[in-house]
């Protein structure tokens, strides 16, 4: 399911696509699950069986981004909802800044480094090493975002 193209503008048209993206996961993954149960073949069992993984977090998030923003304006507390505080800008994590820049400075190295192996591996089991070496560093990539994220929310 495709997320609308158009910025919401107002916190009930987010909900509203939230809401609408998550119904329309739902099927999808269930549809990426059947699929993957009727492969005979195991590598493409275990591709969708790792997309299927991911679109489940994917769902799980949204939906829980979605209870956020209604218990928001509903002034409600729900118990699923995404967690949120405001960020503690009061300097008291800034310890581990130099962690946490650590970590991002790995992922990148591991990004990088993912990507040279997959561009080595190139054909090799018809391509199948150096997909999951690009998706590895995709997430890699992913896991640099996070923690310059965190970065930034804790160093103040």
């Amino acid at each position: 399911m495709q997320l609308t193209a158009t910025a919401p503008s107002t916190t009930e048209d987010l909900l509203a696509i939230l809401d609408a993206h998550v119904d329309g996961e739902s099927e999808h993954v269930e549809a990426y699950r059947r699929f993957s149960h009727t492969m005979s073949d195991p590598i493409v069992k275990l591709l969708m069986d790792l997309v299927v993984e991911d679109e489940a977090r994917h769902h799980e998030l949204m939906r829980r981004m979605a209870a956020r923003l209604r218990d928001d304006i509903r002034a409600t507390r729900s118990e699923d909802a995404l967690p949120y505080a405001p960020s503690p800008r009061n300097g008291r994590l800034r310890g581990f800044a130099a962690v946490v820049d650590a970590y991002a400075r790995d992922e990148r190295r591991e990004v990088r480094q993912l990507r040279r192996l997959a561009s080595d591996a190139g054909l090799l089991y018809d391509g199948v090493f150096a997909l999951i070496l690009e998706t590895m560093a995709d997430d890699s990539a992913k896991h640099e975002r996070v923690m310059r994220f965190v970065l930034r929310r804790i160093a103040g």
